[in-house]
């Protein structure tokens, strides 16, 4: 009994004592950068350090961050919404580290018939972000023939191609962290393309390694440090803070444009 309290007092310490790691997302501006900034990574950084737990974030491509997560290489992974390939794997927090809208946009100059998803044409084109989730609804139409997925490796490219012509639609996930007026100004095609309706909602998470020996510590520290952010006004003054930077990168955009005429 005493070698098995030493021996659980050893790893607890060991816990506490060395960051573990946790793999996030390189590119999915505003909620992460891959320079190790964003909304999500202030969200679990405040999250870990009101329970004292120290952590490193591990900036990979999404795929394999989540091939990570699933084989127990690093402890968590995001941010992350729900698939079936996660069963098993991947426990998620609580609560979401934030929601957001999936939406489709058309090109201006080539009116949309449908207005909704399920009036979609068969062969419908439609721009995806390689690795990104998406609403259940769009893989159902996926499955169906309704919709063809062209991959590209960002929402601003995907703009570009509806605006060129290329594919029929595009998807973005988008929030108020992540405006879509942004997505368009910096894709160079405000005007130039327009929202259509909406996919419906995704909620992001921080999905946690059940392979992982301190995944379960891990989310039980995450959850509770996540509770007291919520509570403490520290997880409001992040909102504020990234809504803010969103409206003034807007802003200095239309400001340069203005200059360039």
């Amino acid at each position: 009994m005493i070698i098995v309290l030493i021996v659980s007092l050893v790893i607890c310490s060991m816990a506490f004592s060395s960051p573990l790691l946790i793999a996030v997302e390189d590119e999915a501006e505003p909620w992460s950068y891959r320079d190790g900034t964003g909304f999500a990574n202030d969200i679990v950084r405040a999250s870990f350090e009101a329970v004292g737990v120290e952590t490193e974030l591990s900036v990979v491509p999404y795929i394999r961050c989540k091939d990570m997560a699933i084989k127990g290489k690093a402890a968590a992974c995001f941010s992350m919404s729900w698939l079936p390939e996660f069963e098993g794997k991947i426990v998620f927090s609580e609560k979401p580290l934030f929601t957001c809208y999936a939406d489709y946009f058309f090109n201006s100059k080539k009116p949309l018939k449908a207005t909704k998803e399920k009036d979609l044409p068969n062969g419908t084109v439609v721009g995806v972000v390689s690795g990104y989730e998406y609403p259940p609804s769009v893989y159902a139409l996926k499955d169906k023939g309704i919709l063809k997925f062209e991959e590209s490796a960002s929402e601003e490219l995907n703009l570009k191609k509806l605006a060129m012509g290329r594919i029929d639609l595009a998807l973005v996930n988008h929030n108020e962290q992540k405006l879509t007026a942004l997505l368009m100004a910096k894709a160079g095609v405000s005007g130039q393309v327009r929202h259509a309706f909406r996919s419906g909602t995704l909620k992001s998470f921080i999905g946690f390694s059940i392979k992982h020996p301190q995944g379960k510590w891990m989310w039980e520290k995450f959850n509770k440090g996540y509770r007291i952010i919520s509570s403490n006004g520290v997880r409001h003054k992040i909102e504020q803070k990234w809504k803010e930077l969103a409206l003034k990168e807007i802003a200095d955009l239309k400001g340069n444009s203005t200059k360039g005429k």
